[in-house]
């Protein structure tokens, strides 16, 4: 059985030049569209049901990574209009304090300063990255993709001298859904599962105590405020190894997810990294080309 796992983050209005948001719009569209054209289901209870097939139809589930305020205030009401299941991975420490997740902080930081460039001199940051201008937008998008596959501690060093050359920039409130905002779309019936607790890139975690605390925090957390055990951890910016899934498991997690940008095979896939494929906000026809699953395949010629 081939499954089609749809991946969204942000849905709002707002600018954002580095990581635009997919606008509400282009959302319901999207969301018109895969509801009439296949069997939209719950991820965690086609599983669960056994992976049953419907009858040759085509089957597609929806899922948000982060949970973001705007998930509860644009994403939802459209959702519930189509009568289309989700689910929702969650980073339990952005709730608890009310504070976006690294990359998002990254972005924002780089954007709303006034200093017009930032030094970084760590062992890990290549001459490009050495002193940058913040009027070099090109260059600006390559340092979140450079970030990402530093060891997490070298990124938080990256991170925090970047924060700390932009004084000037306040950490933005509201930008994540509350523990209420949580149980409302648990309440609602979208499945709740975990995104970890900080964020990190799990597989980037040298120490497997930090990659286990990350994982039983988050789930216990999401336990204890919907009432609910999280049976999915969706992973960081699609980052695991065996360590990861072996603790994943140990921890009581029964499916992991991953980035893949390619259909879940239920019959061979591992249930522990079922991929997705992450839409964005994109021209229409680029959309529809990940939807069906063609853009993989004719990426090259432009």
């Amino acid at each position: 059985m081939i499954v089609r796992n749809f991946l969204f983050h942000r849905v709002n209005d707002e600018k954002d030049d580095l990581w635009p948001p997919m606008t509400p719009a282009l959302f319901e569209r999207i969301i018109g569209t895969l509801v009439n054209n296949y069997r939209v289901v719950c991820l965690e209870e086609w599983l669960q049901e056994g992976a049953p097939d419907f009858a040759g139809k085509k089957v597609a589930t929806v899922s948000f990574d982060d949970g973001y305020k705007d998930n509860i205030e644009y994403a939802a009401p459209i959702l519930e209009k189509y009568n289309c299941p989700a689910s929702f991975y969650v980073v339990t420490d952005c709730i608890n304090k009310n504070i976006p997740t690294w990359t998002y902080l990254l972005d924002h930081a780089l954007q709303q300063t006034k200093v017009t460039s930032i030094c970084m001199y760590h062992n890990q940051v290549p001459e490009l990255f050495k002193n940058v201008s913040l009027s070099e937008k090109q260059l600006l998008r390559k340092i979140k993709p450079w970030m990402k596959k530093l060891p997490d501690t070298e990124r938080q060093l990256v991170l925090d001298s970047i924060l700390d050359q932009c004084t000037d920039i306040v950490i933005p409130e509201n930008k994540m859904m509350s523990w209420n905002d949580v149980v409302q779309l648990n309440n609602a019936g979208f499945h709740i599962g975990s995104h970890s607790h900080t964020h990190p890139m799990l597989a980037a975690l040298g120490n497997e105590s930090e990659i286990l605390s990350e994982l039983s925090t988050s789930f216990q957390l999401i336990k204890d405020k919907t009432g609910r055990t999280p049976i999915t951890i969706s992973y960081p910016i699609g980052s695991f190894d065996e360590r990861v899934i072996r603790l994943s498991r140990q921890v009581g997690y029964k499916y992991g997810l991953a980035t893949e940008q390619r259909p879940f095979r239920s019959k061979d896939d591992d249930l522990m990294a079922i991929p997705r494929i992450e839409l964005h906000q994109e021209a229409w026809w680029k959309v529809m080309l990940r939807v069906s699953g063609i853009y993989q395949k004719v990426k090259h010629l432009w």
